[in-house]
C-alpha cells in the first residue's frame, strides 16, 4: 500500500517533493486569504490589502517608506533592520523588486515554510521510518496557525527556520562517527554551516534568543563529553578532534554575535528585598510595580537573566489582551520563578485551555480563528500522548534527548516570559510543533508495526 513511498527512503527526491508541496500548499492558500477571504470578510485597517496582524500592518508601512527611499537614494538605502525591524527590512526588498504589495512578500514566506517542513523530517527521521517522519512534517506544515506569518508580514517563519536548523545541528554532534573520504565535508556541513545559519537567521528575527542559543549550546557540553568518553577514542580521534572543533566554532560564532551584535541594555538589580506591597490577589491594572527579592547566594550574572524575564512578563502582562493567564501570579524572585516552572510548561505544553477555545479575541481575524482551536488543540493533546510512547521506546536514544531539551528550552522561556496565550502560540511554534509531530509520527510507527509485512512494503 505504502511500497512507493518506501522506495524513497534515503533519497533526497521524496524531502524535494515535500518542500515542492509545501510550498504550492502555503503560496496559493496564502494568496488565497490575502486577495479574497480577507478583504471579503473583514473590513479593519489593513484588510483591503490582505493583512489583519497588527505588526504587519506595521511592517508593511515601514516597508513602503522604505522603497520610497530607495527609489530616490539608490540601493544603498536599503537596511536589513529598519526602524530595528527586520520584516520591514525584507518586505523592503521584495517591494522594491516586485511591487510594493504584501503579496510580493508571499513567495518568501512559502520558501521559508517549506524549508522549515523538510527540517522537521530530517529531525525525525533520526527516529522513524519514512512514512511517520513524513506524516509528523506534514502536520507541522499544515497547521493553520502558521497563517498568522505565512500569509502575513512577520519575523515567525525565519525564527522557526533558524530554530530547526540549530536542532539539526547540535544533534550532529552527536551521532556516531561517520568513516571514509567525505567525513570532514559532513562536519563543515552538518555541525557548522547548519548550526550557525540557524543562529544566523534566529538573530535576524530574534537577536536576543542567541542569547538563549549559546546557553543551551553550553549545556549540551555536558552530554556531549559523557558520549565522547563512551566511545573507543584510538579509533576515534579524527572524531573527537572535529566534534571539539566544530563545537568550538559554533560557540565562538554565538558569542561574537551576543557580544558585538545584539543590542544589550544594562539592567541594574535592585537592592532592595522587600516584598511587602506586592500583594498576589490585586488586579493587573491596580498592582504596584514589582519589587525584586534578592537571593543572597546566587550570582548576579545568574539572577539578572531571571530579572529580566521578570521585567519582560510584566510588561508583558501590561499590554492586556483577551488571552491572558495567570495574570495575578508575582514572579518577584528567582525562586518564585523556579517555584513556577511546572506551571509554566503545563501552559507551554497544553494551552490554550478550553475557555480559549471561544469568545472574543483582539481582532476578528483571531475570533474566527478561535472556532478551530478547540479541534486541533484535541488533536494536538492525542499526539502530545504520542510523544510519551515514542520518549519511552526511544529512551536511550541520546538525540531524542538533545531534541526535547532545546524544544522544553525554547517553550519553557516563553511560556515563562510572556502570560498572553496568543502571543505564546506563536512563540512556541517551531519547538511546540516538532512535539507534536513527533507524536504523531510515534503513532503512526506504531500503527505500522502492528500491519501485516506486505502491507508495509
Amino acid at each position: 500500500m505504502m511500497s512507493w513511498l518506501k522506495r524513497l527512503t534515503g533519497s533526497p527526491r521524496l524531502l524535494v517533493l515535500l518542500g515542492l508541496f509545501v510550498f504550492a500548499y502555503a503560496w496559493l492558500a496564502s494568496l488565497l486569504l490575502q486577495l479574497w477571504v480577507i478583504p471579503t470578510l473583514f473590513s479593519q485597517p489593513g484588510a483591503a490589502e490582505g493583512l489583519v496582524v497588527l505588526d504587519s500592518i506595521g511592517f508593511d508601512r515601514i516597508a513602503k517608506a522604505k522603497v520610497v527611499e530607495i527609489a530616490s537614494l539608490g540601493w544603498s538605502a536599503w537596511e536589513l533592520k529598519p526602524q530595528s525591524q527586520s520584516p520591514a527590512g525584507i518586505a523592503s526588498l521584495f517591494y522594491t523588486v516586485l511591487g510594493p504589495s504584501p503579496t510580493s512578500m508571499l513567495p518568501f514566506n512559502a520558501v521559508v515554510h517549506a524549508l522549515s517542513a523538510c527540517a522537521a523530517m530530517l529531525i525525525l527521521r533520526n527516529f522513524f521510518s519514512v512514512v511517520p517522519a513524513l506524516i509528523g512534517a506534514l502536520v507541522f506544515a499544515l497547521n493553520p496557525a502558521s497563517f498568522e506569518w505565512v500569509a502575513q508580514i512577520h519575523r515567525d517563519g525565519i525564527f522557526i527556520l533558524g530554530n530547526l536548523l540549530f536542532i539539526c545541528g547540535i544533534m550532529s554532534f552527536f551521532r556516531p562517527p561517520v568513516e571514509g573520504g567525505s567525513q570532514w565535508l559532513r562536519y563543515l556541513f552538518n555541525m557548522g554551516f547548519m548550526p550557525v545559519l540557524g543562529i544566523t537567521l534566529v538573530w535576524v528575527a530574534r537577536p536576543y534568543w542567541v542569547q538563549v542559543m549559546l546557553v543551551t549550546t553550553l549545556l549540551m557540553l555536558i552530554p556531549l563529553v559523557f558520549v565522547g568518553m563512551s566511545r573507543r577514542l584510538a579509533k576515534s580521534r579524527r572524531h573527537i578532534a572535529g566534534l571539539l572543533a566544530a563545537f568550538l566554532c559554533v560557540v565562538a560564532f554565538q558569542v561574537w554575535l551576543v557580544k558585538f551584535h545584539t543590542p544589550y541594555e544594562p539592567i541594574q538589580i535592585p537592592e532592595s528585598i522587600s516584598a511587602a506591597s506586592v500583594n498576589a490577589s490585586e488586579s493587573v491594572e491596580s498592582s504596584p510595580p514589582l519589587i525584586w527579592r534578592r537571593t543572597s547566594w546566587l550570582p548576579e550574572i545568574i539572577e539578572g537573566r531571571f530579572y529580566r524575564i521578570a521585567i519582560a512578563r510584566e510588561g508583558a502582562k501590561s499590554q492586556g489582551g483577551n488571552t491572558l493567564v495567570d495574570a495575578k501570579w508575582r514572579l518577584d524572585s528567582t525562586g518564585a520563578m523556579l517555584g513556577y516552572v511546572p506551571r509554566a510548561l503545563q501552559i507551554g505544553l497544553f494551552s490554550p485551555f478550553p475557555e480559549l477555545w471561544g469568545g472574543i479575541a483582539s481582532t476578528p481575524a483571531m475570533t474566527m480563528a478561535r472556532k478551530v482551536v478547540c479541534g486541533v488543540t484535541l488533536f494536538f493533546y492525542v499526539c502530545l500522548f504520542g510523544l510519551g510512547i515514542g520518549l519511552w521506546q526511544l529512551r536511550r536514544n541520546m538525540l531524542l534527548w538533545v531534541m526535547i531539551g532545546v524544544c522544553l528550552i525554547g517553550i519553557l522561556n516563553y511560556a515563562l516570559t510572556y502570560p498572553n496565550i496568543g502571543t505564546l502560540m506563536r512563540y512556541r511554534y517551531g519547538f511546540y510543533m516538532l512535539l507534536v509531530g513527533f507524536g504523531l509520527a510515534s503513532w503512526c510507527e506504531l500503527w505500522l508495526r502492528r500491519l501485516p509485512y506486505r502491507d508495509r512494503g
